[in-house]
């Protein structure tokens, strides 16, 4: 968990993941385009949860991206 909370880069990923769900809920609300399935609070609380899900998943999958995966010939 400490290396997950060093990636500062998915951290800042996803504070703004977590603002801008509840902003683009509400604006499109404003817009006469929303389908108004979450009362404010509810709003609030599932951005909050995308945004940590959003840091959780990217922060994981960062741990691994200078790894080689490619598969390796036997030589022949």
């Amino acid at each position: 968990m400490k290396k997950l909370l060093q990636d500062r880069q998915s951290i800042r990923a996803g504070v703004l993941v977590a603002l801008m769900f509840p902003l683009v809920y509400f604006a499109m609300h404003l817009l006469g385009w929303g389908s108004d399935s979450f009362n404010w609070w509810q709003t609030l609380l599932v951005g909050l949860f995308t945004g940590v899900f959003f840091w959780f998943f990217t922060s994981s999958f960062r741990q691994f991206r200078d790894e080689d995966v490619t598969p390796r010939s036997n030589g022949k």
